[in-house]
């Protein structure tokens, strides 16, 4: 007779295979849908390694590559270690917090431990804590650390939103941020995170104790089946003050690619909308002291402060609460979360647009409301349309099968016309589109090596194909030589049809591909055919302010206007491929 644990895996192979069933995806459609069935493959294949023989949890149909991958990334970058770490592998040292999972442990969080470890640094005795509600435990307990520092009575640290990169270890800091200081874990009451990836024993050991946090969690699950088996998982793990949410995901929709953190503090709200999903390696680290950083991302965060009358708004009043609230009610967050931010002021966020793409087939007026269309009302609330020439600079971690129409649609709505318009644009759009992804050449020489570069994509096939762009490439090179990239930025420079200088720049989680945006259909009748959005994704539009534009006169601005605003990551200008590759990381 089967075990459980071989029967609940049995499950979860069905549910997983069904689930790729009801997608029918059709050859040299999208992207991701190939990364998910390769990580999927590999996370059941009998031979894995050992390292990489996770339960596939959240997002976690990559979660077992991305192990493996660590783990071959290690080999690369172990000619950093000091003689003291041979004692070790190398593979041992960079996986020391993520050890195979238990069938009683959900994302391989090993709750009895923690909770021993907690106790022994708290020298307190053992307190039940529902799921369901925030511990009562006092905040003065919390983990110290260069966060810990910021006293709940300081003023807000980014009132006016700012953008930076992401900390990477045994590199120089400039205008970069750990998560750590994201999440300000000394003051932090309530965390509601999405991601596409979770290494939770990673985070729950030092980032957030689940024992002082709230947690809500919204991630990837396709399926009854598999979010059943996750549930159940949980309740057996007992995570003190912990929720799931499993946005929808109907039809040929995969996957909650969206990246954000509603962080409650006692006197202000933070919100976070990284590149970044919540592993290690995304925010710099490497698991032990003497490996560099081999992975970038780009953060945006801003604090809110309460409502002085202690008293929540009726409803949002600022176009950037209004599409976030949206994208947060179609993902199936409850109630409490929109009292609770009704209780903070949104005035700040007016300078800037919240952007999403909402998983999933939509027609009529709904089509005009996600994806591509909802980039292009943000473009139109902030006034930065009626456009003569634009320029596009947009770093990708992803391609997929770039045609020239996905393309015209971006470039449509960047210009915040509908992706449909049938505006004629006097320029070859192409001409005025670079897409900055990394040669074979700058991921072999990368810090970590191409074993490091399983997370950035780009099929052969899609890129051998006679409408794929390739004169629109160039080499991503990271500023901080060494680093790859796991940014999803679009750099936007304009001018108005009055010759006014315009510049914003979109920092999320979407990579250029219609699995992110969606694309616009035209039947051969000549209506308009429904939209299909494969992810989840949501990010967020920053534009440089007037007066740095003031220099520029008129005219199409330098990409030096973004100093200030956004750190340009990469180098640039960047040339064209020639005669070298892009990075394939599948044949």
């Amino acid at each position: 007779m089967a075990s459980p644990s071989s029967l609940e895996d049995e499950e979860l192979r069905q549910a997983i295979a069904m689930s790729l069933a009801n997608t029918s995806v059709h050859p040299g459609d999208e992207d991701d849908d190939d990364d998910v069935r390769r990580a999927i493959a590999l996370s059941l294949c009998q031979d894995t390694p050992s390292d990489a023989q996770t339960v596939p949890l959240p997002g976690s149909q990559v979660d077992s590559v991305m192990g493996s991958q660590a783990a071959a990334c290690t080999d690369k970058l172990s000619q950093y270690a000091p003689a003291s770490a041979t004692s070790k592998t190398s593979t041992q040292l960079l996986t020391d917090t993520s050890s195979t999972s238990k069938p009683s442990e959900f994302l391989g969080l090993d709750r009895k431990a923690m909770e021993s470890e907690r106790l022994a640094r708290m020298g307190k005795r053992k307190r039940s804590a529902s799921p369901e509600l925030p511990s009562k435990q006092p905040t003065k307990a919390r983990v110290a650390g260069p966060a810990a520092q910021q006293s709940t009575t300081d003023a807000l640290q980014y009132p006016r939103g700012t953008v930076k990169r992401t900390w990477a270890t045994k590199r120089p800091r400039s205008n970069d941020i750990k998560l750590e200081e994201v999440l300000q874990r000394n003051t932090l009451n309530i965390a509601v995170l999405s991601a596409f990836q979770f290494e939770s024993t990673w985070f729950h050991e030092n980032q957030i104790d689940p024992y002082q946090v709230k947690q809500i969690w919204i991630f990837s699950a396709k399926g009854e089946g598999l979010q059943e088996k996750l549930r159940r998982e949980a309740a057996e793990s007992q995570i003190p003050n912990f929720k799931m949410i499993f946005p929808p995901l109907p039809g040929q929709s995969l996957n909650m690619h969206g990246k954000l953190m509603l962080l409650f503090h006692p006197k202000h709200l933070r919100i976070v909308v990284p590149t970044a999903n919540m592993i290690k390696e995304d925010w710099g680290e490497t698991g032990n002291s003497w490996q560099p950083g081999v992975m970038e991302n780009t953060v945006f965060l801003i604090d809110l402060p309460r409502r002085p009358d202690e008293k929540a708004a009726v409803e949002m009043d600022t176009n950037f609460g209004k599409e976030m609230f949206r994208y947060l009610k179609e993902q199936g967050v409850t109630q409490n979360v929109f009292e609770g931010l009704l209780k903070f002021d949104f005035g700040a966020t007016a300078g800037f647009a919240f952007v999403h793409s909402i998983a999933g087939t939509t027609s009529g007026p709904e089509r005009s409301r996600t994806g591509l269309p909802s980039l292009a009302k943000a473009i139109q609330d902030l006034k930065l349309d009626d456009i003569d020439r634009l320029e596009i600079d947009y770093a990708t971690s992803s391609l997929g099968a770039l045609k020239e129409p996905f393309m015209k649609q971006m470039y449509l709505a960047a210009c915040g016309l509908s992706p449909l318009s049938d505006t004629k644009i006097n320029v070859n759009i192409l001409d005025h589109f670079r897409v900055y992804f990394p040669t074979k050449e700058t991921v072999t020489n990368s810090t970590g090596g191409p074993d490091c570069g399983g997370i950035i994509t780009l099929s052969r096939d899609f890129y051998n194909a006679s409408t794929f762009p390739r004169q629109c490439l160039r080499d991503y090179q990271s500023t901080r030589p060494g680093l790859l990239s796991h940014n999803k930025l679009l750099f936007a420079r304009g001018c108005k049809k009055d010759g006014t200088p315009i510049a914003w720049a979109y920092i999320g989680s979407a990579n250029l591909s219609e699995a992110a945006w969606g694309m616009q259909k035209v039947l051969k009748s000549g209506k308009e055919g429904s939209s299909l959005v494969r992810n989840w994704e949501c990010g967020v539009v920053v534009p440089v302010p007037a007066e740095n534009l003031q220099s520029v006169g008129s005219g199409i601005p330098p990409m030096s206007v973004f100093a200030g605003t956004v750190d340009i990551p990469f180098v640039y200008p960047a040339s064209e491929y020639g005669g070298r590759e892009p990075w394939i990381f599948r044949g």
